[in-house]
């Protein structure tokens, strides 16, 4: 080996580079030595989840209509929302998260750098952004006449005294915390948010609703192509507010109205019989009528509305059964002289009562009346809608708009949503950016439930799985180059990519 330097041939036997050349004419030459190729290759980065939400945000054009309303902030934004859902909480963290994986477009992000981003969004500007979403959805429309929107409203929490819309409302959880009202609009195809809205935490959802259909108004909607499916908003006067502004709805309403109440014993042979069955949304339907006034500037016209009561088979059985077992829970404690839980007593002390025995000892016993007239109407349902004659596909369409509730699901417990953390000048960048991260995971999931087919999959039905898989994509970066090489890309994890609609990684 004094005598110069050797290599390995192509019979793995030692020659000189002349040699070496002729065997390997393509090769670039000689390969640098160990310690050389450890320093070569420097740093080692995480790719495979960052490149694939930035892949998704470019192909639902998320990235697009940032660009158009924020302009040079929208790639901080967009970082921010995938940051959100790599499971980051703290703002104050990301320096050091995107140190760790490959995130090459948009600067680089400090504490003071994300507040000034989060309080350049205004109110104005988070509207115009969502008008973008919806007109992307109606150009996009493939041959159908409308598209549904599911409506829904939850609370989020907060410690901040600055907010001015953060009250004390109707808190499902942190009772003891003021809250703000947040609207979701979601297109029931793809998860994706259309629209969003934030008003003061003290309004109640139904007083509120009104105000939200004029918002999406004033922000562009095209109400001539939206069926709006909603619940939980029911009151006389939003059924003429949606009227009178020509809103496409499928509402489901409470067994509270009289007229439904009505309805229900006047068809009551009707859910009961088989002609009325339908095996595919498995439940007892008939259609009625109901005469309405839309009120405009030249007078008012006559507008029928179609009340659809639905009966569900052996839904009346369950809910007896479970209500007796309840209130015997109850007498139980009651007789026992043991306390009863106070939600519980509060829920079911209407069909409970004291009576006394012929020697006078007074016990608890069960209030059948009370439970029969509770009862009268279990199993039942009903619809109001002037968008849909067919009870069965309004029905079908009705039970989309779950779709609303797994995007605050995924807003609320996945992507810090639940608690606002911030100041008023920064809580429409915060609602925007966790919003944003909502819209992306929601379409993630969609895609890949739709793009499943034999053993290609989702693992253990779970996008975190999924998501977890594509981290384990990396790349390095040679010192020598400004350049990111990926390593080799595993069956699985082609298949990940393969189910959110992804090419490999260049």
């Amino acid at each position: 080996y004094a005598q110069g330097t050797f290599y390995f041939g192509l019979d793995k036997t030692l020659v000189d580079e002349a040699a070496y050349r002729r065997d390997f004419p393509d090769a670039p030459g000689p390969k640098p030595a160990a310690a050389e190729m450890d320093s070569a290759l420097c740093d080692t980065r995480s790719l495979g989840f960052t490149w694939a939400l930035e892949q998704l945000a470019a192909q639902s054009q998320v990235l697009e209509h940032l660009r158009e309303i924020f302009k040079e902030d929208a790639r901080s934004l967009l970082n921010l929302a995938i940051y959100k859902l790599d499971g980051g909480n703290s703002m104050a963290a990301m320096e050091d998260w995107r140190a760790s994986v490959y995130l090459p477009h948009g600067p680089a992000l400090k504490s003071q750098r994300i507040s000034e981003v989060l309080s350049r969004v205004t109110p104005k500007d988070f509207a115009r952004y969502f008008h973008l979403r919806h007109q992307s959805k109606i150009e996009r429309m493939s041959g159908a006449d409308c598209v549904h929107y599911a409506l829904d409203n939850t609370t989020i929490s907060s410690y901040s005294a600055t907010i001015a819309d953060v009250a004390y409302g109707h808190a499902k959880r942190d009772p003891e915390l003021p809250v703000l009202n947040f609207t979701f609009v979601c297109d029931q195809d793809s998860g994706d948010i259309v629209f969003a809205h934030a008003y003061e935490g003290s309004i109640p959802d139904v007083t509120a609703f009104g105000e939200i259909v004029y918002r999406m108004k004033d922000a562009g909607f095209d109400f001539s192509k939206v069926i709006l499916v909603t619940d939980r908003y029911q009151s006389l006067i939003n059924i003429q507010k949606q009227i009178d502004l020509e809103v496409k709805f499928i509402q489901g309403i409470r067994l509270s109205e009289d007229i439904v109440k009505r309805s229900f014993d006047r068809y009551d042979a009707s859910l009961h019989n088989q002609r009325f069955y339908d095996t595919g949304e498995r439940v007892y339907a008939h259609s009625t009528t109901e005469a309405w006034k839309q009120y405009t500037d030249y007078g008012s016209l006559n507008k029928t509305l179609h009340l659809h009561l639905y009966r569900f088979p052996k839904a009346d059985e369950a809910e007896m059964e479970e209500l007796r077992l309840q209130v015997q829970q109850v007498l139980d404690l009651k007789n026992a002289n043991k306390q009863v839980p106070p939600e519980k007593w509060l829920t079911y002390k209407r069909f409970v009562c004291e009576r006394t025995t012929a020697q006078g000892r007074r016990y608890w016993d069960r209030d059948d009346n009370a439970i029969e007239a509770a009862l009268r109407y279990a199993g039942r349902f009903a619809i109001r809608t002037n968008a849909e004659a067919n009870p069965f596909k309004a029905l079908s369409i009705y039970r989309l708009r779950g779709q609303v509730e797994q995007d605050f699901n995924q807003f609320k417990n996945w992507v810090d949503g639940n608690r606002l953390r911030c100041t008023d000048t920064a809580y429409w960048g915060k609602l925007l950016v966790c919003t944003l991260a909502t819209s992306l995971r929601m379409m993630a999931i969609k895609g890949a439930h739709d793009r499943e087919q034999g053993n290609r999959k989702i693992p253990n039905n779970s996008i975190d799985c999924l998501f977890t898989i594509l981290k384990q994509i990396q790349a390095d970066k040679r010192q020598t180059a400004n350049a990111w090489v990926t390593r080799t890309i595993t069956k699985k994890q082609r298949d990940m990519l393969a189910l959110l609609g992804l090419e490999n990684p260049p």
